[in-house]
């Protein structure tokens, strides 16, 4: 993958290679783990039975690197629970949906100290050159967590609204908390599915997608609900909520027009499935798409729950 001239679509821009190194983006040689997938409108798709709606050729593992980074930079962390001091002590660490791993390893560099483990569908993350306290697990999630009962201090999982229904939404957040020790923190990760202040290009293809998800018993809308499903489990303690609205195009700086590269990279991954027209309508509508975000100050609102897992209620005589 070449950084400075990575395109998204034959008629996007050139994103230059010192905006992409200002929030440290790398060619991290991801591209070479990569097996056999299928193949869908020239998208490469991880070939195990999941409606999870987005690929994993190499583009995919792109657009998640400049997902973390950006994120990373917006909140000025990889994480919003208080563990940092305990992290640098050593703990264990659990990323859910690692995908590629970029949050697994850097987090592993910045804390030798504990262990890092991720875990995904797809086994798009790397196999080697990676931190000696890192490593990663091909599971699906729907299937159980293949640890025993209390085994981590730390839970993180993020941007998985594409993966679940409502209901396997709380399966999840179950077997979570169930291989979370006691007192140990969880953290979740998601974004509201409509942005702020969408043109109505920008509001064609948000209900599209909405629709599309809503069709495949997907929860897109699991940053409205998750709170009240963490409650629901009665694992957790506080379950508090860091909120960001970011701005996605130039007006928004330069962290802003990566937003938008990053924005329409996500569009155009997950349309693959969902957008049946012409090639000449599509490439219009994504024209347009662009155009909006701009004209009509466009942002989106980002969201991390977390929260602490409960001590056992104990009966003493």
């Amino acid at each position: 993958m070449s950084v400075g001239t990575y395109n998204y679509r034959k008629e996007s821009r050139k994103i230059s290679l010192s905006l992409l190194q200002s929030i440290g983006f790398q060619d991290q040689g991801f591209g070479d783990i990569l097996d056999k997938f299928r193949i869908i409108n020239n998208r490469r798709f991880h070939n195990v039975t999941s409606k999870y709606s987005f690929p994993n050729d190499e583009i995919e593992i792109g657009r998640m690197e400049l997902s973390h980074l950006l994120l990373k930079n917006a909140y000025g962390s990889n994480f919003s629970s208080p563990v940092n001091d305990k992290l640098r002590d050593g703990i264990s660490v659990l990323d859910v949906g690692c995908g590629a791993g970029h949050w697994v390893i850097e987090n592993a560099k910045d804390y030798p100290n504990s262990t890092f483990v991720g875990l995904d569908m797809s086994p798009i993350f790397p196999t080697e050159n990676k931190p000696r306290n890192a490593g990663f697990i091909e599971c699906n999630v729907l299937e159980g967590l293949p640890f025993p009962s209390n085994t981590f201090d730390f839970v993180h999982q993020k941007f998985l609204y594409a993966a679940f229904s409502e209901k396997q939404w709380l399966q999840v957040i179950k077997e979570i908390a169930r291989v979370l020790k006691p007192s140990g923190y969880a953290e979740f990760m998601e974004v509201e599915p409509y942005p702020l202040n969408a043109g109505p290009i920008n509001k064609e293809i948000s209900e599209k997608y909405v629709q599309y998800h809503k069709s495949n018993d997907l929860c897109l809308g699991i940053a409205f609900k998750l709170k009240d499903m963490m409650d629901t489990t009665k694992s957790f303690g506080e379950v508090k909520i860091e909120k960001r609205i970011l701005a996605v195009g130039k007006w928004g700086g330069n962290f802003g027009e990566l937003m938008l590269i990053y924005l329409s990279m996500t569009t155009e991954s997950s349309s693959a499935l969902m957008l049946e027209c012409s090639k000449q309508k599509h490439d219009k509508m994504f024209k347009t798409y662009f155009e909006e975000f701009e004209e009509y100050k466009s942002s989106f609102v980002y969201k991390r729950f977390y929260a602490q897992k409960r001590q056992p209620f104990i009966i003493t005589d």
